[in-house]
């Protein structure tokens, strides 16, 4: 809200420039900070309590999953060896960590080397007892994931690694590979051969059964390719990013993202879990961030090139769109939603005090109420910022996000009011 109309339309003008508008926007963030800056690093009504080992550092990871089970007895997180500030280092680990709510114990499960700041190791529940991570197989140069079952303490391994999974029955994975060379931020440092095919079209969406341990190539980048061509696309380099099922586990979402130099371009795919139906439902240059609401429609922030960037609601089956929460949250920007019910609980990145601010939002009754402004310093900047993330419990009783307000990375928790509506 505190950008002009005149400096956005700079920064989009500067969006065909990425290297040059990434130190244009760095010192105008610096100059407009000194004059912007608060006398306080947070600030919230609501009651913020750190989920924390002695004094280290820890998180969650992204904003589509909930660190908490669904019985509300464990919670999951993971804790750096690396100090946050700096990049992932693929030889300092993160710990997964479990958390007895109860009892108030902790204990270490086991250490994973792949991950980044962002997403962590993918870590989620998959049912009441049991969460999966990616790691690395050092002896074979290759991803996997683990399984963890809390009753048995038993590890159960997938030769793949993971990007969502539904329940405990399948996942869906990409190639890191691409992911660390076009957008490190979310991809992993351990491979020994970091070469990327960008011609291969073996290469893809993978469908992973977790029952049977196999994988296979469902949707290739030339299928997205040819379902939306644009002759730019000839030279570009391409990723998938950001998979999301379904809530009843029959479809999913993700992003095509294609490269011309430094310049990204965006869309938003939806298709069946075996690959069919591929349908394009948002091709005007931008997509951000997404969230399924029910089964049938997509809630997000995204560019239409009518109406501008705003939050839409998206009818997965038709591609219709309409603006959500019209002069009340799409005046704030990009931001992660995590929806529960009626409910979304959504962040916005740092603003000219390098504040950020956590909302809810009530879809039926478009309401809407700050839950809290978190400062971010400069030296969480590119792949080691620290967005919020924020994530709701499954009972909608509890928000989870992780902030650097305090100089270290943490997880926290924002108990709700119970009447917010």
């Amino acid at each position: 809200m505190q950008y002009s109309r005149q400096e956005r339309i700079i920064a989009t003008m500067l969006g065909k420039f990425p290297v040059l508008k990434k130190y244009i926007k760095l010192y105008y963030q610096k100059v407009s900070y000194f004059f912007y800056k608060k006398k306080y690093k947070f600030k919230s009504e609501y009651c913020i309590k750190p989920i924390i080992i002695k004094e280290k550092e820890s998180f969650f990871g992204y904003y589509d999953k909930s660190p908490l089970g669904v019985t509300n007895k464990y919670l999951i997180f993971q804790v750096p060896e690396e100090n946050t500030k700096n990049t992932p280092n693929s030889n300092k680990p993160i710990n997964i960590v479990l958390h007895d709510v109860k009892k108030g114990t902790y204990d270490y499960i086991d250490k994973s080397y792949s991950y980044n700041w962002q997403q962590g190791s993918r870590l989620m529940w998959l049912n009441d007892v049991e969460f999966i991570y990616n790691s690395y197989n050092n002896n074979d140069d290759v991803y996997i994931s683990k399984i963890y079952n809390i009753d048995t303490q038993a590890f159960r391994i997938i030769d793949s690694p993971i990007y969502d999974c539904y329940q405990d029955k399948f996942a869906l994975s990409l190639n890191f590979d691409r992911l660390n060379v076009l957008r490190p931020d979310y991809g992993y440092r351990n491979k020994q051969d970091t070469s990327v095919d960008w011609s291969s079209n073996d290469d893809g969406i993978y469908f992973v059964d977790l029952e049977r341990n196999i994988s296979r190539l469902v949707i290739s980048f030339q299928d997205v390719i040819n379902i939306h061509y644009r002759s730019d696309m000839d030279q570009a380099k391409h990723k998938f990013n950001h998979i999301m099922i379904s809530p009843n586990g029959k479809r999913f979402i993700f992003l095509h993202r294609w490269f011309i130099g430094k310049r990204k371009f965006d869309s938003l795919i939806v298709a069946n879990i075996d690959g069919s139906d591929i349908k394009c439902v948002s091709d005007d240059g931008m997509v951000s961030h997404c969230f399924w609401r029910g089964d049938d429609h997509i809630f997000g922030f995204l560019r239409d090139s009518s109406y501008g960037d705003k939050y839409y609601m998206i009818n997965a089956n038709t591609g219709e769109k309409n603006i959500v929460g019209k002069g009340l949250i799409d005046c704030f920007g990009d931001g992660h939603p995590h929806i529960n019910g009626d409910l979304v609980i959504f962040d916005t990145y740092p603003n000219k005090a390098r504040m950020k601010e956590l909302y809810l939002y009530n879809f039926s009754l478009n309401s809407l109420h700050k839950l809290g402004e978190f400062y971010e310093g400069f030296e969480y900047q590119g792949e080691t910022r620290c967005d919020l993330h924020p994530r709701l419990s499954l009972d909608g009783k509890t928000a989870y996000f992780d902030s650097v307000h305090s100089g270290k990375r943490q997880l926290y928790s924002l108990n709700l009011k119970a009447n917010i509506q």
